[in-house]
């Protein structure tokens, strides 16, 4: 399964720009899918052996980022995640990186009236390279995850948890809420929200709408989504491709 997001990486994690949102994200072709394009975390984990690789451009005004995200299954309902971000321009910070693991057993899923839910955990910790020193730790977190299949073209997501700043020492709760739409076994379209409750920390509320297109269905797609945050008439917009399903190793039986 794939596991597109944008977890505790891909922009100035922890900081009071939109790209504090984001890394608030991560610590963190089936519609219960998430990850690229969304910055929800979805309640699955990559299959035991299997890699992907996720990278996006974004740009909010004159603000650009590159940012690579690899993935794999260790063991079933096992996920490491990473991530490299090289902004543009690089005055103050050369580059960001964050890692995370990720558990979602199948044996937490429940069935329910209101469809399939699954549930997960996933701890992160973010790392910043300033202009003038070496690499830094900048903040860690974690995540509940939880995501409800109503249908074979519907799926909820959402994740909970608190966040720490270490240049400020303060700790924030996160909120991701997301709705994912199958409307053809071609793509997906989307629209979430990202909060907290320390937004002169991590920033304001973002609202974002997107979609993926499979030019391989379940194995290679591109992706387009365009988000604003609260009190900032800048839209961010990012552009990227998912490849998916890559073997890492011959998982054990």
């Amino acid at each position: 399964m794939m596991t597109m997001k944008r977890h505790l990486r891909p922009r100035r994690s922890f900081a009071t720009t939109a790209s504090g949102l984001a890394m608030l994200a991560l610590v963190c072709a089936g519609p219960a899918q998430a990850g690229r394009p969304l910055s929800s975390d979805d309640a699955g984990t990559a299959d035991p052996g299997s890699c992907q690789l996720e990278g996006w451009g974004e740009k909010v005004g004159s603000s650009r980022a590159l940012v690579l995200a690899p993935a794999c299954g260790i063991v079933e309902g096992l996920e490491i995640d990473l991530d490299y971000t090289h902004p543009h321009p690089r005055d103050e910070i050369r580059g960001e990186a964050g890692f995370a693991v990720k558990w979602a057993p199948k044996s937490w899923g429940l069935l329910t009236p209101a469809g399939q839910i699954n549930f997960g955990l996933k701890v992160g910790v973010g790392y910043e390279h300033p202009s003038d020193s070496g690499w830094r730790r900048n903040g860690q977190g974690l995540l509940g995850l939880a995501t409800l299949v109503v249908n074979e073209d519907f799926a909820l997501h959402a994740n909970l948890g608190p966040h720490q700043d270490r240049a400020s020492g303060l700790t924030g709760t996160a909120l991701n809420l997301a709705l994912v739409w199958v409307p053809s076994p071609l793509g997906l379209l989307f629209a979430e929200v990202q909060t907290n409750d320390r937004r002169s920390v991590f920033g304001g509320t973002q609202r974002t709408v997107g979609g993926l297109w499979w030019v391989t269905p379940d194995k290679f797609g591109l992706s387009v989504t365009a988000g604003q945050q609260t009190g900032n008439s800048q839209t961010q917009w990012t552009l990227g491709f998912g490849w998916y399903g890559l073997s890492a190793w011959e998982a054990s039986p």
